[in-house]
């Protein structure tokens, strides 16, 4: 591959896979500032390693290359999940929406972002990965290096830590 077809692919995955893993580490718990900069870090590794990534495996990658920055840059920033809260890429204007539409969307967001912010590390990873990026336990077990049992069992506790999360919710005003 010359440097011009490496180029082009390089920004090819770059352009289509950016706003899902972006999404993704917001999902980790990371505010919107610190999703930009392991978002960077994330496709800095993959450019380099362009060569290594299997044809149809990109998001795959992407996503255990995601995990594993977000879990040093947690070590080493401290990040609380409370900054979680916050903007996110879709809040951006559409003619289709109506203001209502695009508040409620907002809304959501934010309830969804602290049902999140409740769980562990590893039961979040898991519900993301599964529930939002619809992933399969296959793919999650390889991404996080966890036993299929394991990744089965922290699924199960999520789902049930998101039900109790969004019945509290319903009981606050």
């Amino acid at each position: 591959m010359d440097d011009r077809d490496r180029a082009r692919s390089q920004s090819e995955l770059v352009r289509t896979h950016l706003p899902v893993v972006w999404r993704f580490l917001r999902r980790l718990g990371l505010s919107p500032e610190d999703a930009d900069d392991v978002a960077q870090e994330v496709f800095l590794v993959a450019v380099r390693k362009m060569d290594q990534i299997g044809e149809g495996r990109e998001r795959r990658y992407l996503f255990g290359v995601a995990l594993r920055i977000t879990s040093r840059y947690r070590r080493s920033q401290r990040v609380r999940a409370d900054k979680a809260a916050g903007d996110d890429v879709e809040t951006c204007k559409s003619p289709d929406l109506d203001t209502d539409e695009l508040l409620a969307r907002k809304q959501a967001r934010v309830l969804l972002d602290k049902a999140l912010s409740e769980m562990s590390a590893d039961l979040r990873t898991a519900f993301v990965l599964y529930e939002l990026e619809e992933m399969t336990m296959l793919e999650i077990s390889t991404i996080t290096e966890a036993p299929m049992g394991t990744v089965a069992s922290r699924l199960r506790r999520a789902r049930e830590q998101f039900q109790d999360a969004v019945k509290q919710m319903q009981r606050t005003p």
